[in-house]
């Protein structure tokens, strides 16, 4: 296994994406949907760009790229402990690329490099949400349009009652945690909860009368009825 999988929370850091076309765009949505801060660097724009950085969604800088559009090493940055986080290099320039590159390992940040996995810190895995419910699906770059196509497959067979599970799950395993102390028995109850049993209840025709009846099974399981 070549890449370690993992699931980064980017709330709020800093993220560089080097280039203003569609490829650019859409590594800026997605940070955006993540809720990253994000700077692109390009002298030119697609549409949808320029009018996220009219709305204030993103910070533009219009030109070239520079070396300095990253900030200055790392060992120089010990008052700014949480710079760039990750950093796409998105340009149809070769030369571009490479300085991109090589900038993003002098400050210690990530870089993905659009044209390029063998020289990426990183991958982006094709992926897609049903509300809590993440799923990210690589070929290790052997393949990105079979991994899309699995995509798709799991998108029709994981669909939107998965939403509906998890935002009970989530304050199931509150209630849980809070009024169970035995770890032994808060595991059994986990395991029953996210069972085949739930997912064919709030996968059928009547969602809210299934999660009152688990709720009600949940209450008398940690005594809260």
């Amino acid at each position: 296994m070549r890449y370690y999988p993992i699931f980064l929370d980017v709330r709020g850091r800093r993220c560089a994406v080097v280039g203003g076309g569609r490829v650019a765009e859409r590594k800026v949505k997605a940070l955006l949907r993540a809720g990253a801060s994000v700077h692109v660097i390009s002298p030119e724009v697609t549409p949808q760009l320029a009018q996220l950085a009219a709305r204030k969604k993103i910070d533009l800088t219009p030109r070239a790229y520079r070396s300095s559009d990253l900030g200055g090493p790392a060992e120089a940055r010990g008052k700014r402990p949480r710079g760039v986080l990750l950093v796409f290099a998105a340009t149809d320039n070769p030369e571009a690329q490479k300085a991109v590159r090589k900038d993003a390992e002098k400050i210690g940040a990530l870089v993905n490099a659009a044209d390029d996995a063998r020289t990426s810190d990183f991958i982006v895995p094709a992926s897609f949400a049903q509300g809590d419910l993440q799923v990210a699906i690589s070929t290790s770059g052997a393949s990105p349009a079979l991994a899309r196509r699995l995509r798709q497959q799991l998108q029709l067979t994981l669909g939107r009652e998965y939403r509906a599970c998890l935002q009970f799950l989530r304050e199931a395993r509150k209630q849980v945690i809070a009024n169970v102390p035995d770890e032994a028995q808060r595991t059994k109850i986990f395991r029953k909860l996210s069972g085949a049993l739930m997912m064919d209840w709030l996968g059928k025709g009547a969602p809210r009368r299934s999660t009152v009846d688990v709720k009600k099974w949940l209450a008398k399981v940690v005594g809260t009825e």
